[in-house]
């Protein structure tokens, strides 16, 4: 054969994938590769590239195989264990999350390209391929098992039969549900959401609701998505407070709820002795206490606002190093703790997803 391409880059595994973690990010670093801070790569997890780079806190999972001709990997990003990503390009925004044992790959291009935006999260056991191209938008989420081909090769065209080659294009905000399956040429429009089980085989406008074998349209714009007033939004999130609460409970979290401040403890085990680690987390419901930044209790370390926490307000906060989530334009401080981060991660199971933003 004239163009070779081994199926697994047997001999990168050898000589890096065996590495320990640390040690693995040092010789990327001398081959040239742009590793950012805080980033681990599994054991037996490789990296092959031409021009590679990956950001701050990006965490790869163990048996994890990455190649392309360009990788470029934000910060953030959690891969999980023995995926596969082989495309001659490869973008994957920051904050996304791609579950174990996902199949980007097949048959390809040499300029073929899987680009992802931020914020996205593509689950389990799905198989993707980019025959000319895939983009998935900003905070879009590709459920597991679904099966998306930018192909439909096999039969002679000579004889009669269709052979596609098209690219697919994904929106923002766009929910594929388990056992989706996506056909080449497809474009998905944003805030669209697509039923399990589907088959898309035609493009489908934003905001819509589509389900079928074929997908057909069940509901769309102004329907759907539904409005949510502010009373509403309101009481959703008092909800999810609540929830929250039963939940780090269960999870051996100590809560105190006083109004709109929650104390939360907990007993950490050090080698001879036990100790309590307590943190205050404020919830602001209404738009008026945000303004009023000299209102703010300067010993919480956690601020979740369901509206637009103003740059005044943001500016002590940031002085204070007090972690805030912005509900409404969906922003946090690029530094954390322990409990803003767990909170965040608890608001994502609603849909809620937070960009890094400097100070």
């Amino acid at each position: 054969m004239l163009i070779q391409n081994s199926r697994v880059p047997i001999t990168d595994i050898i000589l890096y994938g065996l590495l320990p973690g640390f040690l693995k990010v040092f010789v990327y670093r001398l081959k040239g590769y742009k590793i950012g801070k805080n980033v681990t790569i599994g054991w037996g997890s490789v990296i092959c590239g031409d021009a590679v780079d990956v950001g701050d806190f990006t965490k790869i999972g163990f048996f994890t195989i990455i190649r392309g001709k360009n990788i470029k990997i934000g910060s953030h990003v959690s891969i999980g264990s023995t995926t596969f990503i082989d495309t001659p390009i490869i973008a994957i925004g920051h904050e996304c999350k791609i579950n174990e044992q996902v199949f980007v790959g097949g048959l390809q291009y040499h300029n073929s390209s899987f680009i992802v935006g931020n914020n996205c999260q593509i689950m389990q056991m799905s198989y993707i391929n980019p025959a000319i191209s895939i983009t998935l938008g900003n905070d879009s989420v590709i459920g597991g098992h679904c099966l998306i081909f930018g192909h439909n090769s096999w039969l002679n065209i000579f004889e009669g039969y269709d052979v596609k080659f098209e690219p697919i294009e994904i929106g923002n905000d766009v929910a594929l549900s388990w056992r989706v399956f996506v056909l080449p040429g497809t474009k998905i429009g944003d805030g669209s959401v697509i039923a399990p089980e589907s088959l898309v085989n035609r493009s489908i406008p934003s905001k819509c609701l589509a389900a079928g074998n074929p997908v057909k349209i069940i509901s769309k714009d102004p329907e759907f998505p539904r409005i949510i007033n502010e009373e509403k939004k309101n009481e959703l999130l008092r909800n999810i407070i609540n929830d929250m609460i039963q939940y780090f409970s269960g999870s051996g979290l100590h809560i105190v709820k006083k109004d709109n401040f929650l104390t939360i403890s907990q007993d950490k085990k050090a080698l001879f002795s036990k100790k309590k680690q307590i943190w205050l987390l404020q919830i602001i419901y209404d738009h008026e206490s945000v303004n009023f930044y000299n209102n703010l209790q300067k010993n919480i370390s956690v601020l979740v606002s369901l509206k637009t926490i103003t740059n005044e307000t943001r500016k002590v906060l940031n002085q204070n190093k007090i972690m805030w989530l912005d509900i409404e334009k969906k922003e946090r401080p690029f530094f954390w703790n322990d409990l803003g981060d767990e909170v965040a991660l608890f608001l994502r199971r609603y849909g809620v997803r937070f960009n890094r933003v400097k100070e």
